[in-house]
């Protein structure tokens, strides 16, 4: 009979959660509320130190990769070889964004790694470790691509060309990474028998349906273009306008030709130009050159296709029409893709075993998750977002919410914990008192 001592204890992990997430939260903090916590800066080095503070005095073995993905083991099963559960999400911000978009799932993934290693010294016994990770540059804010540091794990990318991406300034996230203490040598973890990332829903959907938690059952597919449109310096008086090369004309045209694809499929195709880097961006010289990064987003195959083959023909009329070069500097396509259905069926009945309704949904936004689906047991769950404002200082998800989700999280951490970390053997641990939190 396992004593109450020696189960997961939801109030001492939401205590944990609070004051971390606090701690964290103060890493870049905005007058206006937010965080400004871009990949490798600073107050990425010192959310990092936090985190790397409050797993170690938790239990965990720290573990820092190549790239900077930081990995907290928690040794729960006592034996070598043991599979590996894996909670996380991502600390790196955009500007002037909200608190809650990646530090949520961090935050959660931490108390719930802490209060299971509470519980095996208590005397509970699992048979997989728990491991927690911080994800180098999710966002993509300062190098591109998103998704990187998870993305590297998962074999997408090369370590080595990971760290010659360079930021808008010419540093490297390898330089950058290095000036924070951060460029680790570490193998690694291997991948995980099943791995859970918490996150704000950055949507509205739980708040139309009044659930929640929403337990993520596909991805939404998206194309990114980076292009650049190059044309010549030139005086903005004198020049007359026939003979002007300007390619910031191209780039206005681009931006209102991709704006208008989402218009054509409204709410079914979504849309952004959410970069322009112009030069010399002078108020009195004609630029020379524009930089844009394109996105078209959709639930949609044949809509994907479609909006992207637009896409790239307004690329080309953009540059014909202002009579400028373009070349296009890059391309990735992130398919639709469903996410595992036991671990969704997993996370459903976690919720349900809480007292909370939850709502079978998509993710819009790519996560870190993303990255791993395929390759092993993958899930998503969501707490609601209110307004659906995000990548905003005034994003903001309530206590309760942050708290449901944990509580989600931790009882499904526990299950998977006790399970080998299998998903299907997992949800049929409902009713055993040793699989659950109580």
């Amino acid at each position: 009979m396992t004593s109450p001592s020696s189960v997961p204890d939801a109030a001492a992990a939401a205590a944990d959660l609070h004051a971390l997430f606090a701690r964290l939260c103060a890493c870049g903090a905005t007058p206006a509320g937010g965080v400004t916590r871009l990949c490798a800066s600073p107050e990425d080095g010192a959310a990092r130190a936090v985190l790397a503070g409050f797993l170690r005095e938790a239990g965990a073995a720290i573990r820092t990769d190549a790239v900077g993905n930081q990995f907290g083991i928690f040794s729960l099963a006592g034996a070598a070889g043991a599979p590996l559960v894996m909670l996380g999400s991502h600390l790196d911000s955009q500007p002037r964004a909200g608190r809650f978009d990646g530090t949520y799932g961090v935050a959660a993934a931490a108390a719930v790694g802490a209060d299971l290693m509470r519980a095996r010294r208590a005397g509970a016994a699992f048979d997989a470790d728990l491991c927690v990770v911080n994800w180098t540059n999710e966002e993509g804010a300062r190098f591109r691509p998103s998704l990187l540091g998870s993305g590297v794990y998962a074999g997408h990318h090369a370590a080595a060309a990971a760290l010659e991406c360079r930021d808008d300034a010419g540093t490297s996230l390898g330089e950058a990474l290095s000036a924070i203490g951060a460029l680790g040598t570490d193998a690694p973890p291997p991948l995980p028998a099943c791995y859970l990332e918490l996150h704000v829903e950055q949507g509205t959907r739980l708040e139309e349906a009044g659930a929640t938690i929403g337990v993520v059952a596909r991805n939404w597919g998206a194309a990114k273009i980076e292009v650049v449109f190059t044309g010549e310096q030139a005086h903005t008086g004198p020049t007359r306008m026939g003979r002007r090369r300007d390619a910031l004309v191209a780039a206005a045209a681009l931006i209102t030709a991709v704006r208008a694809l989402a218009d054509d499929w409204p709410d079914r195709v979504h849309t952004s130009v959410g970069r322009l880097l112009v030069a010399p961006n002078s108020a009195n010289v004609v630029p020379a050159e524009a930089v844009l990064s394109v996105e078209i987003r959709s639930g949609e195959d044949d809509l994907l296709a479609a909006a992207t083959a637009r896409a790239e023909a307004a690329i080309a009329a953009a540059a014909a029409g202002a009579g400028v070069a373009v070349d296009v500097r890059s391309r990735s396509l992130r398919p639709i893709r469903p996410l595992p259905g036991a671990v969704c069926d997993l996370a459903a009945a976690c919720a349900e075993a809480e007292g909370l309704p939850s709502l079978r949904m998509d993710t819009v936004a790519g996560h870190d998750a993303i990255s791993l689906l395929g390759l092993c047991p993958t899930g998503l769950i969501f707490v609601p977002s209110r307004d659906g404002v995000a990548h905003n200082e005034a994003e903001f998800t309530a206590e309760a919410d942050l708290e449901a989700g944990l509580r989600v999280a931790l009882r499904a951490a526990a299950r998977l914990c006790r399970a080998g970390g299998d998903p299907v053997r997992a949800l049929h641990r409902a009713g055993d008192p040793s699989g659950d939190p109580r």
